[in-house]
């Protein structure tokens, strides 16, 4: 099937079975309601409100479709915040935290307010165990759970118990759907589901769907979909063994697959994450890019959507030939995908104390969060944490000037520590939260340590559970603070008290000292060696706090240097700063420089990172790259990305992912945005149509562009 047919076959869904939108919610609500009155232990409430939702949400299936996959569930997950489901999430959060550290959850909400900091209970950054999932299937799945109820009846067990047969029965009940609208070839696959693990690549691909509607129902989203090119070689080379296939009818089904996701969120869920390449496990050290890889990337870039992404573990074994692949990708404006130095990650996870067999199972969740498929609960955004924040409180009313510059240094330092242990606090008690507000037995039941040690991933029956602490604005903070510096103590241009009036007016008035401190002071990524060392000193400082503060999680938390959008929201609540930065502009992104500071282009942020340990981010670090047009053209385009991507590697960075826009063409797609309709952007960790965006993104996505110098 073309693309636009897919998506028309979402956009025009007949739904021919289930219950309006109104009756279902008020189902759930009932089943809820019904077990806080009998006293029912809530993991079990929650098992009965996820097999309500299956057995009654809306399904379609139209006559060209190439899989059974249209599940009319934006009102009942937590995915998109509305429905019942999400709603009751909402309301136990609330009690919860009123009820167990009010105090606490008030400072957190106060922070956020300023752009200093957020903590939560993270459910959106989980990948249950794919491998796991496709060998066992449905019934291995429930079969386990039935006998792990029968051994030792308690409620995390009764609660896998319910899920495991509700997503039996939403497969049987999909199967009778799709034989009553003339489907049969589909209503055979799905009950042949329902009775053995799937055999074919179709009905591999097919259980995968089926599987990622019901944990997302169940309220936690799927942020990857594992290993794809390992996990699913053995359904490829068996169909062809047999003649079920050739490559090119298993490519057009790749296509088909990956545009189902595009087709069913328009750019709504942050791209669904597939990871590919990396050394396979055992002790070989073997790279395992095959042929599915090759046939996979095919239909990427045949599809050319923002939706799905792809993730590529890169290792020196990794052939040249994909990396290559996805240059001509990101040529073409298909960049969708972002780059993992193997190695690096994996000394990450060492020195965290995971074991060195698991690593062949390191995948990125969501954006660029490193863990461990099927063994791990990581939680990657427990925290968000603005490193900027601290400067701007020099200025604040009342504070007392600092009279050198030493001490100007250890003020911030101090208030980095208090404000992060702060942070760090309040996240440990969201950690223990998890279980009293979503108990996820679907999920856990495709965990072997879970379904072993009889308990919930909320409950950290997973081998590692880990909490992320997402460090961002570091370009702002060591260009506000070397500002600061050379304004007041080295040149003396200002007395810190002027200087505070300056900000507080937001430069008015003073635009040529807004210049001097935008263009003429030491910025991170232009390879000064004081912003370098600064910025050293600042992740060297917040690590030490992170990695030793307490945590409800035997894994602890784990920093990140990256910042998603959250930057944008950060800087909103954030008055001027020494750097330049005007009042409500946003903080630096990710691990890079601030806009239009990078006057040594990638090659001075590079060398910049390459002073950080990247080993010390085991919740991921991520370095942005706008490229000029001119750089990335034709073969030696090609050649250069391919060789950046290894350079920038073997100085010690972690993840990358590009862009190569042209102001110019944005604000044209700005202005004419039928015309630019597929024209897509690596907004964060995810690809999105401009034209989809809101006018704050869409200008900030054009003032990275202006800040590559195009």
């Amino acid at each position: 099937m073309r693309l636009d047919q897919i998506e028309s076959s979402f956009d025009e869904a007949v739904f021919v079975d289930g219950l309006p939108i109104d009756e279902v919610n008020a189902g759930i609500r009932r089943v809820y309601d019904e077990g806080e009155r009998s006293g029912a232990p809530f993991p079990v409430t929650r098992a009965k409100m996820l097999a309500y939702a299956l057995a009654n949400a809306w399904l379609a299936v139209n006559r060209d479709d190439a899989f059974a996959g249209i599940v009319e569930r934006h009102y009942l997950d937590s995915r998109y915040g509305a429905g019942e489901i999400a709603r009751i999430q909402s309301e136990r959060c609330g009690a919860i935290a009123e009820r167990d550290f009010p105090e606490e959850n008030r400072r957190t909400c106060a922070a956020w307010a300023e752009g200093r900091f957020f903590t939560q209970c993270d459910r959106s950054h989980t990948s249950p165990d794919w491998d796991r999932i496709l060998t066992l299937g449905i019934p291995g799945l429930l079969a386990e759970a039935e006998a792990r109820y029968a051994a030792n009846p308690t409620p995390f067990t009764e609660s896998a118990a319910i899920a495991c047969h509700a997503f039996r029965d939403f497969a049987l009940r999909f199967a009778a759907v799709c034989d009553r609208e003339g489907r049969q070839d589909l209503a055979t696959e799905l009950s042949s589901l329902a009775a053995r693990p799937p055999e074919t690549l179709h009905e591999a691909l097919q259980l995968a769907i089926l599987y990622w509607h019901v944990q997302e129902i169940e309220g936690e989203w799927v942020r990857s979909w594992g290993i794809f090119d390992r996990q699913y070689l053995q359904f490829l080379e068996r169909d062809i063994a047999a003649g079920h296939l050739t490559e090119e009818g298993a490519e057009e089904l790749l296509v088909s697959f990956f545009a189902f996701f595009h087709a069913e969120s328009k750019g709504r869920d942050a791209g669904a994450p597939f990871c590919f390449g990396g050394y396979l496990p055992g002790d070989g050290m073997r790279d395992g890019c095959n042929r599915l890889t090759r046939l996979a990337w095919r239909a990427f870039r045949t599809l050319g959507t923002p939706s799905p992404k792809f993730s590529i573990r890169v290792n020196p074994d990794t052939p040249h030939e994909l990396l290559r692949f996805a240059a001509e990708c990101i040529q073409e404006g298909k960049n969708a995908m972002v780059f993992a130095n193997e190695p690096l990650v994996r000394e990450a996870m060492l020195r965290r104390g995971k074991n060195p067999a698991d690593l062949a199972n390191f995948i990125p969740i969501g954006c660029y969060e490193p863990a461990i498929m099927g063994k791990e609960l990581s939680c990657t955004m427990q925290c968000v944490f603005n490193l900027a924040k601290p400067v701007e409180d020099f200025f604040a009313d009342g504070a007392a000037a600092p009279e050198t510059w030493d001490e100007t240094e250890a003020r911030y330092f101090a208030t980095l520590e208090r404000d992060l242990r702060d942070a760090l606090a309040i996240a440990r008690e969201w950690e223990i939260a998890w279980r009293d507000i979503n108990p996820s037995p679907i999920l856990s039941a495709t965990m072997a340590e879970c379904m072993g040690r009889g308990l919930d991933v909320s409950q950290f029956g997973t081998k590692y559970a880990t909490s992320g602490v997402v460090c961002a604005g570091l370009a702002t903070a060591v260009d506000s603070l070397l500002a600061l510096r050379t304004v007041v103590f080295d040149r003396r241009m200002l007395s810190f008290d002027d200087f505070r009036a300056v900000l507080r007016a937001d430069w008015e008035g003073h635009e040529d000292l807004r210049q001097f401190a935008l263009r003429r002071t030491p910025k991170w990524g232009g390879g000064n060696a004081d912003a370098d060392a600064l910025g050293q000193r600042i992740c060297d400082t917040a690590a030490d706090i992170i990695e030793h503060a307490p945590s409800a999680k035997p894994g602890g938390f784990q920093m990140g240097l990256w910042s998603i959008d959250w930057c944008l929201h950060m800087g909103s609540k954030m008055g001027a700063t020494p750097d330049g930065r005007r009042a409500g502009a946003p903080v630096s992104k990710n691990s890079g420089a601030s806009f239009g500071c990078d006057g040594e282009g990638p090659a001075g942020v590079v060398e910049s990172l390459s002073h950080l340990d990247h080993a010390r981010f085991p919740d991921g670090a991520v370095f942005d790259v706008m490229l000029p047009r001119r750089t990335i053209e034709g073969e030696v385009g090609v050649e250069f990305l391919a060789g950046f991507i290894r350079a920038f590697f073997a100085k010690g960075g972690q993840f990358v992912h590009f862009n190569s826009l042209s102001p110019d063409k944005l604000r044209e797609a700005q202005r004419n945005p039928a015309k630019y309709r597929n024209l897509q952007v690596r907004l964060c960790g995810w690809n999105v149509r401009f034209v989809d965006l809101d006018r704050a993104h869409q200008n900030w996505v054009i003032a990275e562009a202006e800040g590559s110098g195009k």
